[in-house]
């Protein structure tokens, strides 16, 4: 059994969806694939059971047997987080390696996604690099790469960490001007400091999009028309907080996406109408007026009336960029773009695997 853990320099790289990506390409290739999530921050509740968003999307999406406080035994709600402060013992590190037992038991690879650094999970008691030593896991890292020196110190320092460890490196959502000068001039210079590269993955929209259900459910919005279409893909977040002369041009250049504005700017909202919008976002606790909800209803699309404002829902719509989600032609996109993206050669050779 071959255990990866995917880890990053910076927060939201991409690690949870281009693990997904990983898992599904393992599976086609034949190879009994786990997953196992040492932390998990993102708290929800399945079945009264306090368990972590992603491990609940893992585990439906690659059919995973053991139960999800066995994929992610440490769940971070408040309440934890409080008690460790205070002193608790949280057992983290038996309680991790009992759990991971579980999950690789009968495996040709687990992959584990971690919190991101290798630092992560010290202040609990068992960090992700003891995690990686405990378990002889191998280490692949991504980042998105806002800033390459930054980037590139993470890579070098794990690199010097982990050595033979450290199966290699993705760039994620590279912006397409910059994918030929990551290629040309960054990956000589991580070859010579003995780094492989293991694909650079450009900005995909699709992959960042947010169906527009999950909106709903975060932002505790009421949907007034158009329900059939709460599973279209937000690709794009645009303010309505301009005049409409303004704002209809700006719709026009952004397709595919979620216009937020207050309930009582009807000129903004036609002309969202008038473009390629997924839905509506009405701040304010302020409702549109029946020409507007027979309009969009015409149209297709969902009216989301919510009681926070405009800049409180922008913030909170666009933390979920990237997020992992259920949505089937999403998870497609994932598969694919990792396939082609990848050097599964490379990686195969590298961390010790080999197809069935």
């Amino acid at each position: 059994m071959v255990s990866i853990l995917v880890a990053s320099v910076s927060d939201n790289s991409g690690k949870s969806l281009v693990c997904l990506g990983l898992g599904l390409k393992f599976k086609k290739d034949g190879l009994r694939v786990g997953y196992f999530k040492p932390i998990g921050p993102l708290p929800c509740r399945e079945d009264g059971v306090l368990v972590d968003e992603d491990a609940v999307c893992f585990k439906k999406t690659l059919k995973l047997e053991e139960p999800l406080p066995t994929i992610c035994p440490l769940v971070l709600n408040d309440e934890a987080i409080t008690a460790r402060l205070k002193g608790a013992d949280l057992h983290a590190k038996p309680k991790t390696l009992s759990a991971f037992n579980v999950v690789s038991h009968g495996k040709d690879v687990v992959l584990a996604c971690g919190l991101g650094r290798l630092s992560s999970g010290t202040t609990l008691g068992f960090s992700q690099l003891e995690f990686v030593n405990a378990t002889e896991s191998k280490v692949i890292v991504i980042d998105k790469c806002t800033f390459l020196p930054e980037t590139l110190d993470g890579f070098l320092h794990i690199s010097r960490l982990l050595g033979e460890r450290l199966v290699g490196v993705i760039f994620n959502r590279i912006p397409l001007a910059k994918v030929s000068y990551i290629r040309d001039t960054v990956v000589p210079f991580l070859a010579a400091n003995g780094i492989d590269l293991l694909g650079v993955i450009p900005v995909d929209p699709v992959l960042g999009a947010v169906p527009v259900k999950e909106l709903v459910e975060v932002l505790n919005g009421r949907v007034l028309c158009a329900e059939a279409n709460l599973d279209e893909l937000v690709e794009h977040f645009s303010i309505g907080a301009m005049n409409v002369d303004a704002a209809l041009k700006h719709f026009h250049m952004v397709p595919n996406k979620a216009v937020i504005t207050g309930g009582d700017r009807a000129d903004i909202q036609l002309a969202a109408l008038e473009t390629s919008t997924k839905c509506l976002i009405l701040t304010g606790d302020l409702y549109p007026n029946d020409i507007i909800i027979g309009r969009a209803e015409q149209a297709g699309v969902p009216i989301i009336v919510v009681r926070t404002d405009t800049a409180a829902t922008l913030d909170i719509c666009e933390n979920l960029t990237g997020h992992i989600s259920l949505h089937s032609g999403k998870i497609q996109r994932v598969a694919d773009v990792v396939e082609r993206e990848l050097d599964f050669p490379l990686l195969y050779k590298k961390a010790g695997l080999k197809p069935a």
